[in-house]
């Protein structure tokens, strides 16, 4: 059994905000596999965590991917960087446009790991994700384990965890 995504979850959106937007959360690619190694995760690893994403006709990933408190990226990993790194790789969005098939939309608020969400970054990201779900999309937001940030902002919204909904 492939454990890619890491703890993909499914929220309750509440009715006032959609009534068809669907919004989930998971750990970064890779996760499921190597768990916390700090070793290089090879594309074919990043094509299985995208495989096991929700299906949609365009999907939202909202990524808090950012630093980890000692300032490594959290980007390090990949064949791609954050759209906020300098360098010669791709970014995430250029990536997924090259190497996947599908539509992807890929809203980057960069956080530090293990250190919460500043009050401000929080409120924009939810802002995105309120006019997301109001539009009836269907939304993925990523941290590091898919756990602690992701939850923040999905408690923020007044979503609540599906039952039955899959967590790793």
């Amino acid at each position: 059994m492939c454990n890619e995504p890491r703890k993909l979850c499914e929220w309750d959106v509440p009715p006032a905000i959609s009534k068809n937007g669907r919004l989930w959360t998971c750990g970064r690619p890779g996760r499921g596999v190597y768990g916390t190694e700090w070793k290089k995760i090879g594309d074919e690893t990043v094509h299985m965590w995208v495989e096991g994403l929700p299906k949609a006709k365009v999907l939202h990933i909202v990524s808090l991917l950012g630093k980890k408190p000692d300032g490594r990226s959290e980007f390090w990993y990949y064949s791609f960087r954050s759209e906020r790194e300098r360098g010669v790789k791709p970014t995430f969005q250029q990536w997924l446009d090259d190497n996947v098939d599908g539509c992807f939309c890929v809203h980057e608020f960069p956080t530090t790991d293990r250190q919460g969400i500043p009050e401000r970054l929080k409120d924009e990201v939810v802002d995105c994700i309120t006019t997301l779900l109001q539009q009836d999309c269907t939304v993925v937001i990523v941290d590091s384990a898919g756990a602690e940030r992701t939850a923040r902002i999905c408690e923020d919204l007044g979503c609540k965890k599906k039952k039955g909904g899959r967590a790793d």
